[in-house]
């Protein structure tokens, strides 16, 4: 079975003519956004035809920009040696610099308009925008002038980004010696962490140190790369304004402090059921006292061998077709139109991706495929993502940007659908397997989260003193490992790098790239047991509800679904599902 993408329909090769004619194009409309501000921008009077026209000759533009973007950044993410990706992105990245003095000099100029409302109702195609333009208003408040903001777009190339795309190519060409089944293999990081899932302890505990040994030799670089794109973040978002980091990832996420806090509170709350999960999981592994970090995925009983990439798709179709059929035909047709590359090998980003390419109404995802039940759930996960961006595909592309911690939340319901309908059609002992694998995967994504999210906020504390060296990084790594996983775990295992194979970190212009997690599982799980109360009529609402995400805030839509994301008791009431489940594991194991 084919387990690589194939990138056809955006474009046949680097040298084909479509890609140079779009390229040519890219260049034609940002001439047209220029030739547009030199004519409307010095008159003062705010027309609707001139806003229209504007947002017309944009679209057109982040059309192509997506798509030629999308090319290279998909090429690169399969293969971190591609010269040919790596110069087309930053090719497209400069173009892309020369309109950011336009677009800011639009916000200013449209945030003069005193007549907002009327002009808006005045035009539908202003109205189907309204939210994208009201949205600029709130942006335009943390933006600096026109040149400043054109020069530090040109500056990102060769700082964060760059700082990044070494990082990247650095973690995915890293390799280890491993002994598998008697034999001394070269293996990736990637694969090193995949083997966090193996039923055998002792290769578990091998790659866990393999990793570790693998990580220190490239700690100096990573610890570089994490300074430069954290110094950068620090610099600029004080010039714009903002209080801090977080500050700027909530506004753009269209999420409030209010909204954060309450969950944040209520996930600390949680941490005691989580750290008895990991008590337990430690005596049934046979370990006489905490549970040892490099076990923390372990399964807890004999899992029934490899999975084949044949057998996952099947199941997640199956899955699928039990919330509704729409959904499991559209994981049929991303299979069958080889929209996913799942084929383990070097020089392969070693996370799972999922691009979305609005112009051609199509997604491209990326997995490490091993053969291990997790993978099941990575693909559900990504193919979640590509669901929900097929939702909007009437819409324009200005209007298709939806906050990450929503974007989260259909990636994970599409993950609690296919445990769920597993444990359906499951033994007794095997439901209590997929019920241990659930609550690890919750745990990964509000314990070990919290950690991450933690070690942020103490990083740019620390970053604006100063750069990290690697053993100020990993202690402040442990520390909040240690703060957030408790009594469950052996502080002692906690091999000092983690912070290297967390890629949020380390994604340019994309910081926090944590606590959206949390909020789409607990989210995801508010959602899901009303879909339990509501049954075959919820799938329409839940479909409506994705479309909506691009053109609401965060409370808003989520009181589209009757939910209250500023309540305290919304959250735990979420978490009480995880803290049950714990409870029916930790009584039947």
């Amino acid at each position: 079975m084919n387990m690589t993408w194939n990138l056809d329909s955006l474009y046949p090769s680097f040298e084909s003519e479509q890609l140079k004619r779009d390229r040519k194009l890219l260049d034609q409309h940002i001439q047209d956004l220029k030739r547009w501000a030199e004519h409307h921008l010095k008159v003062k009077d705010v027309t609707a035809m001139s806003v229209e026209g504007f947002l017309r000759i944009y679209n057109d533009y982040k059309s192509i920009y997506v798509c030629l973007l999308a090319y290279a950044e998909l090429t690169l993410s399969a293969d971190r040696g591609s010269e040919e990706a790596m110069n087309l992105a930053d090719d497209i990245e400069e173009a892309n610099s020369e309109i950011i003095g336009v677009v800011v000099a639009f916000k200013r100029w449209f945030s003069t308009c005193d007549h907002m409302a009327e002009l808006i109702v005045s035009s539908p195609y202003l109205m189907e925008h309204q939210f994208y333009l009201r949205e600029l208003l709130l942006q335009s408040r943390y933006e600096l002038s026109e040149e400043l903001e054109m020069a530090i777009a040109k500056m990102q190339s060769t700082g964060s980004k760059a700082w990044s795309r070494l990082y990247m190519e650095r973690t995915s060409s890293a390799l280890a010696d491993l002994v598998v089944d008697g034999e001394t293999r070269q293996v990736t990081l990637a694969e090193l962490r995949s083997m966090a899932y193996e039923n055998n302890a002792s290769l578990r505990k091998a790659a866990y140190e393999a990793e570790a040994e693998a990580c220190s030799r490239i700690a100096e670089v990573c610890a570089a790369s994490l300074n430069g794109i954290s110094g950068e973040a620090l610099t600029i978002y004080g010039m714009r304004g903002y209080q801090s980091s977080l500050e700027k990832v909530l506004i753009a996420s269209r999420m409030d402090s209010e909204t954060l806090a309450a969950m944040l509170t209520a996930l600390r709350e949680s941490l005691p059921a989580f750290h008895t999960y990991y008590q337990k999981k430690a005596e049934l592994l046979g370990h006489p006292a905490k549970l040892p970090f490099y076990d923390i995925f372990a399964p807890v009983g004999v899992e029934n061998g490899k999975i084949t990439y044949a057998n996952a798709k099947d199941t997640i179709f199956s899955s699928f077709a039990t919330f509704s059929e729409e959904l499991s035909c559209f994981a049929q047709k991303a299979f069958d139109q080889q929209w996913i590359d799942a084929e383990p090998r070097s020089g392969k980003g070693g996370y799972g991706l999922c691009i979305d390419i609005f112009p051609i109404g199509e997604s491209r995802i990326m997995t490490q495929f091993t053969g291990n039940a997790i993978d099941i759930s990575i693909l559900a996960h990504e193919l979640g993502h590509a669901y929900h961006s097929s939702c909007l595909a009437n819409e324009t592309m200005l209007n298709t940007d939806y906050p990450i911690p929503i974007a989260e939340t259909a990636s994970i319901f599409c993950e609690t659908i296919v445990n769920h309908a597993i444990i359906t059609n499951s033994t007794e002992k095997e439901a209590l397997l997929i019920l241990e694998r659930s609550i690890s995967d919750a745990g990964y994504y509000l314990v070990d989260f919290y950690a991450r999210y933690l070690f942020e906020i103490k990083l740019y504390e620390r970053r604006a003193l100063g750069p990290l060296s690697v053993q100020e990084l990993n202690e402040l790594m442990i520390a909040c490992m240690v703060e957030a996983y408790g009594e469950g775990i052996d502080p002692g295992t906690i091999h000092p790098y983690m912070w290297m194979n967390k890629a949020g970190y380390f994604m340019a212009s994309n910081e926090f790239l944590n606590f959206p997690y949390s909020f789409g599982l607990l989210f995801s799980k508010g959602l899901y047991a009303e879909y339990l109360k509501r049954g075959e009529e919820f799938a329409p609402k839940y479909r409506q509800f994705l479309r909506d995400t691009s053109k609401h805030n965060i409370v808003d839509v989520a009181k589209t679904m009757d939910l209250d994301v500023h309540s305290v008791d919304f959250w735990r009431s979420a978490l009480k599902l995880i803290e049950s489940d714990i409870g029916v594991f930790i009584a039947k194991a």
